[in-house]
């Protein structure tokens, strides 16, 4: 009885110093002499610009609760053309990322979330947009906005945490081609776009030890495909260098 008693109690504590050990471990990874990162990423985006026209476009009360900041600037550019450049941005401190997974509102996962049918027609996966101080990589991706419209649109968009870039090149997998992701539900690719986003998060987060809980911007701009898709990009591209300015920190000191 007595020995039972004791494998017990052994049992317990020794339950309890792997359960502690786990969670110190962890905790200790992020925050006991941290990885220091010698450059980081702040973008700062203009509401107005010269030869556009801008239009804001007010979220709805329940999409900002979801989004759970209200640094948030949507709207829409026009330039003298009629081009129109959709625009997303925002910003959480650290006191409020902790209250959302920004990632997990990007376009693959939201727009696909919405019946958005991502496609294939030879554009890259990912674009290095040279923003002045920095070239800065952007995913790329193209939509076809619903299973019965032929509007296809052009879509950019970058994640900072903790002014460092989160990369995704990889979240579409092999469902690349208009033909797979035509046969497959609009919730199962967001599904399937979060699980591989999950998988993206952890692998990052432990490889470059970048906390989740700091500071997070999501910028987002979009414009309609109807021709070929180079000429396309690089008109995003030339919007992206007159509506973002990129401020670098080095050492604590901010340029410009």
């Amino acid at each position: 009885m007595v020995k039972n008693d004791q494998r017990r109690l052994f049992q317990a504590v020794f339950l309890t110093a792997f359960f502690t050990a786990t969670v110190f471990g962890a905790w200790a990874w992020y925050h006991v002499d941290p990885k220091r990162f010698p450059v980081s990423y702040t973008f700062k985006a203009a509401e107005q610009i010269q030869g556009y026209e801008f239009k804001p476009q007010p979220l709805g009360e329940e999409v900002v609760q979801i989004l759970a900041t209200t640094n948030l600037l949507n709207g829409e550019f026009r330039n003298g053309d009629g081009r129109r450049f959709t625009v997303f941005m925002g910003t959480w401190d650290a006191a409020r990322s902790k209250e959302l997974a920004v990632v997990a509102h990007t376009p693959d996962i939201c727009w696909a979330g919405g019946g958005a049918v991502p496609v294939s027609v030879g554009q890259p996966d990912h674009v290095e947009l040279d923003l002045g101080l920095a070239k800065v990589p952007f995913a790329v991706r193209l939509f076809q906005m619903s299973p019965t419209s032929k509007q296809l649109e052009l879509t950019v968009w970058c994640t900072l945490i903790s002014g460092q870039v989160f990369a995704e090149n990889e979240r579409f997998g092999s469902a690349r081609s208009s033909e797979t992701s035509s046969e497959t539900s609009s919730e199962s690719r967001r599904v399937a776009a979060g699980r591989r986003l999950a998988k993206m998060q952890l692998v990052r987060a432990i490889r470059d030890r970048v906390p989740g809980d700091g500071s997070k911007q999501f910028v987002r701009f979009s414009t309609p495909l109807d021709g070929d898709w180079k000429p396309a990009l690089e008109q995003v591209e030339r919007f992206a260098q007159r509506w973002l300015q990129l401020r670098v920190s080095r050492d604590g000191a901010t340029t410009p």
